[in-house]
């Protein structure tokens, strides 16, 4: 495999056993982003951590607000599927640090219910894995401050 993105699209396709392998983090985290673009909640859900703080937002229209443990997560998931018609976030680009932390930019296309207005929406996210489970999600404006949020100052 080339990529983390072909060896996910392998695994969705049936062509991986999972179960024989470990799932890296840079896996877990994009299970994640299907399971959003499904809108599959319980299933964003499922690779958190019980103390999970996932910070978010709200595509930059509040102030960043960290909700902590997976209901508020829920909640989250929830509130930010609710007013879209469509809403999909694809993984650009993608970094595994040695700390257990994964790098990505994220780019989010969505049409909403009630106007039918597309936009389209990039950030940086930063997410930190312990034992196979997010614990922590920063998001950020500047990709700079992502690199070096995950250890990967250039």
């Amino acid at each position: 495999m080339e990529t983390v993105r072909q060896a996910f699209e392998a695994w969705n396709a049936g062509d991986i056993d999972v179960e024989l392998m470990p799932l890296k983090n840079v896996e877990i985290a994009l299970q994640q982003v299907d399971a959003f673009n499904r809108r599959d909640v319980e299933g964003v859900v499922a690779y958190a951590s019980p103390k999970v703080e996932w910070e978010d937002s709200m595509f930059w229209t509040e102030h960043v607000r960290t909700y902590r443990g997976r209901a508020e997560l829920r909640d989250w998931v929830e509130k930010v599927l609710e007013p879209w018609e469509t809403l999909r976030v694809r993984a650009d680009e993608l970094a595994e640090t040695t700390e257990g932390r994964v790098f990505a930019r994220l780019s989010l296309t969505g049409r909403g219910k009630a106007s039918g207005a597309v936009t389209e929406q990039h950030a940086w996210t930063v997410l930190w894995f312990a034992n196979g489970l997010c614990t922590r999600r920063r998001v950020f404006r500047d990709r700079d401050e992502a690199l070096e949020a995950a250890g990967l100052s250039e």
